[in-house]
């Protein structure tokens, strides 16, 4: 029966390295989306504007989302993430 229980850690541990690398592929995304959008956002029609926004807002949300089910929870990262929506 320990054994069982030691598989069971293993596969928690990997499915925690897989939200971490996933994370971190999220939040390279977001970075690079987040400054074009940040750069250009003057020069979008409004349409292309408030859509962009939206699409970059859900994606941060979802990355909070995530960033939470990690342990330890990266507290820096999520409140970074939340500035960078107020920042949009």
């Amino acid at each position: 029966m320990p054994s069982t229980k030691w598989v069971v850690n293993i596969g928690d541990q990997c499915n925690m390295d897989n939200k971490v690398q996933y994370l971190n592929q999220i939040i390279e995304v977001i970075d690079n989306k987040a400054t074009i959008f940040k750069n250009n956002k003057k020069n979008l029609p409004h349409a292309a504007y408030v859509a962009e926004k939206e699409i970059l807002t859900k994606t941060i949300n979802d990355a909070i989302q995530l960033a939470e089910e990690i342990k330890p929870v990266p507290f820096s990262l999520i409140n970074d993430l939340r500035s960078l929506i107020k920042q949009l």
